[in-house]
């Protein structure tokens, strides 16, 4: 049996029971992961962007999990992205060496948490304000433990982010002169290009985004100020990000799994495979036009992000979800469907589903191989 990952994570008695199943005696609702098409997916990213002399630090927040993230690091990652301070204390227990917390803190208790995890590995946060840096020092100081920082610069998505030029030189500037706190370089995401299409546009517009940011960079390098890390990238943009002089990294990661948000609204599907589906039942056959299942919205998402699309089901679609139960609408060639049959989902966006999971059921050769904990799940602070 093909094992994933150089350090499995402990598991309960009932996630021991499901190693060795094949895919049909899986209970279900269930959480599927194909082991290898992730791999394939993740070295089509990871091979790429190594071409074109870019680093791969791919986002966790699909998968909140520290063993998907040493995959990817085997695959070729070098660090690992996460949202929250309780997320990268998660991922530095398991042993992942450089984590970026692609976020702001707005407490002086986070900055003394990451202050005590970089003891024991490289843990990265962002600034785009002077109290970012006020906050850090003081956590750095107390701790004795330098925080390295990322200045956040706003490329055109209007969310967080100081704006490019003098505010980027300013917070730089600050951030090198104060004791407690380390001045690495700077991020940006150009969140609002990954549907851009066609290719070619979205090739024009990244670049004219990250040069915002570049300049910036210029600006930081004339003024003495060495920039080592220059971050930035999704899996929607990773081929077109991934091409821009001067990038360090690139942050794809839920490619890996890919959904219909990235497969379609992002044009990924024609290269990737679909990793992630869910597998349901179907529980009840009221009238022939309708079907439920035992998949609901506690299971899967349905929302801006994409519906779930059922595999293989000519004539079937999702009518809607509630909490327990999925509501399809089922043409005349879909109306032979039986209590007790399965339906496997692609999914609508994989963020907004795997967080539900306790676990990812990891198959290879529709056989059970793995079962994979989501220590992240839950961890918001």
């Amino acid at each position: 049996m093909k094992p994933f990952g150089d350090r499995p994570v402990p598991l309960t008695q009932e996630q021991e029971s499901i190693l060795g199943r094949s895919r049909d005696e899986i209970d279900t609702p269930a959480l599927l992961l194909d082991l290898d098409k992730f791999e394939r997916n993740a070295t089509r990213i990871s091979s790429f962007l190594r071409e074109h002399g870019v680093g791969w630090r791919p986002h966790s927040k699909a998968h909140k999990s520290p063993q998907v993230a040493r995959r990817q690091m085997e695959l070729g990652a070098h660090g690992i992205i996460c949202a929250k301070a309780s997320e990268a204390q998660v991922l530095v227990d398991y042993g992942i060496p450089s984590v970026l917390i692609a976020n702001e803190q707005g407490r002086r208790e986070k900055y003394d948490r990451i202050a005590a995890l970089n003891r024991r590995a490289e843990v990265i946060t962002c600034a785009d304000d002077p109290v970012h840096v006020e906050m850090a020092s003081a956590a750095g100081i107390a701790a004795g433990q330098d925080i390295p920082m990322l200045v956040s610069i706003d490329v055109g998505m209007d969310r967080t982010g100081a704006l490019p030029g003098q505010p980027v030189l300013d917070l730089a500037r600050l951030i090198s002169k104060t004791k407690g706190v380390t001045f690495k370089g700077v991020m940006g995401y150009e969140g609002h290009l990954l549907t851009i299409w066609p290719l070619e546009e979205k090739e024009r517009q990244s670049r004219d985004a990250m040069g915002r940011m570049l300049d910036s960079v210029r600006l930081v390098e004339r003024d003495g100020i060495p920039v080592e890390i220059v971050s930035g990238g999704g899996s929607g943009t990773y081929m077109t990000t991934g091409l821009v002089e001067g990038m360090t990294e690139v942050q794809a990661g839920g490619g890996c799994f890919l959904d219909r948000f990235y497969g379609e609204e992002c044009h990924m599907e024609d290269e990737f495979e679909y990793a992630l589906t869910v597998v349901s039942t179907v529980t009840s056959r009221p009238i022939p036009t309708r079907g439920i299942m035992d998949a609901g919205f506690k299971t899967m998402s349905d929302g801006e992000s994409g519906r779930p699309r059922p595999i293989d089901r000519p004539g079937m679609s999702l009518e809607y979800l509630s909490a327990e139960h999925g509501n399809l609408q089922l043409e005349p060639q879909a109306q032979g469907l039986r209590i007790g049959d399965r339906i496997e989902w692609i999914l609508g966006y994989s963020d907004t589903t795997t967080f539900l999971h306790d676990h990812f059921v990891g198959l290879r050769n529709d056989r059970v191989t793995a079962v994979i904990p989501l220590l992240g799940r839950g961890k918001l602070t």
